[in-house]
């Protein structure tokens, strides 16, 4: 996906009024593209990046839209406490 002038200005901007901590892995892991999780034998299930949430140990944790491959007819599903170190983007 191709983010518009106006989506890039609004993304710089929200990106600014985060925690630094937050920023920096909203800057590595966008919402708009879609993340592979490396812990797990993939078989074609996507993660989507929905939030990030700053832990008390200065940690960010990343609660993504996981695709459900296994049982497509049952949808996706949220997946909560998700590292960055873990996620990489698919193709």
């Amino acid at each position: 996906m191709e983010l518009t002038k106006e989506q890039k200005q609004e993304w710089q901007k929200w990106l600014n009024e985060r925690p630094e901590n937050v920023r920096k892995v909203a800057e590595k892991i966008v919402p708009w593209k879609k993340y592979r999780d490396i812990r797990n034998d993939d078989i074609g299930n996507r993660y989507s990046p929905v939030s990030y949430e700053e832990q008390e140990d200065g940690t960010v944790t990343i609660t993504c839209e996981k695709t459900n491959e296994e049982m497509p007819i049952l949808g996706g599903y949220g997946v909560f406490g998700m590292s960055a170190d873990n996620l990489i983007e698919a193709d």
